[in-house]
């Protein structure tokens, strides 16, 4: 069974960025060893992280790190490392809890990569400067555990998960079949990926042709999919949550400039073309287009590799196509073989005003939103909302929320409109919350088993996973 990658790419500029994504992070839990605490992380993924091999002997009680001509042995319950072939002494022991090895970061972090471990009490986070970019741990407490309840809330039965907000879960959002345009069923997904929890996402097309996504998808600190209406919820990658009525935008240059001639723009990701439009295709979309129409720039490793007219193209694992119909193909005169291509994207509010959405790395879009600071705050037809189901009637609904202190809401209802699933999520906790796909969407997974189950197969969801 695949579980889900434990790298989690980080957007790298502030308002304005390019595609390209290099931090990581990991969990790690504070250990008290004589009246100091210490970042100690499981032995694996951070190291390798680094570019060590780990390898651990059960029978010695071992861990051996070896990473170029760099080579640490340690010792569980041991405060003595043996760093190529002598003795160093390390301020706190490997040690073995709930089954699974334990290592002091700061320690070999900086062993491994000769660079200073950065510490933010705030977040209670380590940041490992490492290779131009940034490696984060965060401590939480593996003790906690995320709770369901079924409970009534102003009259309506609630069905519901809560995740503390230093308990070991990471969100992400997942693809049906791992790929945009599919569906599967929620239980499967969360299996696939060996998810403890699981709700439904954004909203797609369901009732015909292909099932695309309708909303924003930002997943593992790609933006795969763009529609801006209504909200977007996210989480950064030392966990932090956002929530904004987010709005993207796209733009283009070859060759190192963003001016004409060599300046271009898209519309968004994998979304089926208009008669008029610029789409940019990913990996998630499938390895290759599907459709025979417009001009294709195929981009591999940043450079223009082929232009094909009205014909299906591969796309690469290394890039991306730009697909140009009808009065958009102008722009094929900035592309050329051989030419470097690049895009950054642009964060801002509905009002146009730049937000920092950098270090967001997993995201769904939907809305409207339900509660903002604290204060009950529905407003579907300002954020672009035209559907009955959403703006009026009374449908099954999801929901994801967090708490002033950081817990995640994820709440599912029988038939409300989305003026009372916001009263409910005000009345949970919730200090911002979004509404999510419902309908038949709705569907609410829980180690193992529905809490509440679909009425049809998704498109996409939202995964916690340890």
């Amino acid at each position: 069974m695949k579980k889900i990658p434990q790298i989690i790419v980080l957007l790298i500029l502030v308002f304005i960025f390019s595609h390209v994504y290099a931090d990581t992070c990991y969990n790690g839990f504070l250990y008290t060893y004589q009246n100091n605490s210490y970042m100690m992380v499981p032995a694996r993924g951070v190291f390798q992280s680094m570019g060590a091999d780990v390898k651990w002997d059960g029978d010695t009680q071992t861990v051996k790190i070896i990473k170029d001509s760099l080579q640490i042995v340690l010792k569980i319950n041991s405060t003595n490392a043996v760093v190529n072939g002598e003795g160093k002494d390390m301020p706190v022991p490997a040690i073995i809890k709930d089954g699974s090895t334990f290592l002091p970061l700061r320690f070999l972090a900086e062993l491994i990569g000769d660079n200073q471990v950065k510490w933010d009490d705030s977040t209670q986070t380590a940041a490992i400067p490492f290779n131009n970019s940034y490696i984060y741990v965060k401590a939480v407490d593996y003790s906690l555990d995320a709770t369901s309840f079924t409970k009534k809330v102003d009259g309506v039965v609630v069905t519901g998960v809560r995740i503390p907000h230093n308990s070991p879960y990471k969100p992400a959002v997942i693809l049906a079949n791992n790929q945009i345009g599919t569906t599967q069923s929620l239980y499967d997904m969360a299996k696939y990926y060996n998810a403890d929890i699981a709700i439904n996402g954004t909203f797609f097309n369901a009732y015909g042709g292909d099932p695309v996504p309708w909303n924003t998808i930002i997943k593992d600190g790609k933006v795969v999919h763009i529609v801006n209406v209504g909200s977007v919820f996210g989480f950064t990658a030392n966990g932090q949550v956002k929530m904004d009525k987010l709005r993207i935008s796209i733009v283009g240059g070859t060759n190192g400039s963003y001016s004409w001639p060599n300046n271009w723009y898209a519309y968004g990701f994998n979304h089926i073309p208009s008669i008029n439009s610029v789409y940019i295709f990913t990996s998630e979309w499938g390895s290759h287009l599907g459709f025979n129409y417009g001009i294709n720039i195929v981009v591999e490793n940043g450079v223009v590799k082929d232009i094909k007219e009205n014909q299906d193209v591969n796309i690469p694992a290394d890039g991306y196509v730009i697909n140009l119909n009808g009065s958009e193909e102008y722009l094929a005169k900035v592309f050329n073989v051989g030419k470097t291509v690049d895009y950054k994207i642009n964060f801002t509010n509905d009002s146009g005003n730049p937000v920092d959405w950098s270090d967001v790395v997993e995201a769904v879009g939907a809305g409207p939103t339900l509660v903002k600071d604290g204060v009950v705050s529905v407003d579907p037809v300002g954020e672009g909302f035209t559907e009955d189901k959403i703006v009026s009637l009374s449908y099954a609904r999801s929901a994801i929320g967090v708490t002033a202190q950081g817990d995640i809401l994820l709440v599912t209802t029988p038939e409300i409109t989305v003026y009372q699933l916001a009263q409910i999520m005000k009345d949970l906790g919730a200090y911002n919350a979004m509404n999510l796909d419902g309908g038949a969407s709705s569907g609410l997974y829980f180690k193992g088993e529905y809490l509440t189950k679909p009425g049809r197969d998704l498109s996409n969801a939202l995964i916690f996973y340890k």
